[in-house]
């Protein structure tokens, strides 16, 4: 038999040893969050596509999709001429075929004209400003 002064640490031995495992263990580190959203599903662009307006002309090929830091997404769409263009991919959805942009072709070019005088005009620093 055990004596008195044994059995307060035999029962906390027990209640150790039948305790569950996430109690004695310390928690892992969190998983990390993605930097950026995923793109949700069915919303996909495959570079090569076909890009067509809303009205269903075609407006060029699908080159590529670009991820900005705070996740939104810019289609680089080159032109029949061989320019290259952009398109908010929040304006687009994806048919069977093909990219549809949420423009028609008027839209399409203005927006074009609209982003190539905007790079011409003020150029982006590759570095920040010293503060």
């Amino acid at each position: 038999m055990i004596g008195k002064t044994a059995r307060p640490l035999v029962i906390a031995l027990v209640a150790v040893l039948t305790a569950p495992a996430a109690a004695q263990s310390p928690p892992g580190p969190s998983p990390k969050s993605p930097a950026a959203p995923a793109p949700p599903p069915g919303q996909t662009f495959p570079p090569g596509a076909e890009v067509l307006s809303v009205e269903g002309e075609p407006l060029g090929v699908l080159a590529q999709v670009e991820i900005r830091p705070g996740g939104e997404r810019i289609l680089h769409i080159r032109r029949p001429d061989g320019s290259m263009t952009t398109a908010p991919a929040i304006m687009a959805s994806r048919g069977e075929r093909a990219v549809v942009l949420e423009w028609t072709r008027e839209e399409f070019e203005s927006a074009a004209t609209t982003a190539s005088a905007s790079a011409t005009a003020s150029p982006v620093s590759p570095t920040p400003p010293v503060i």
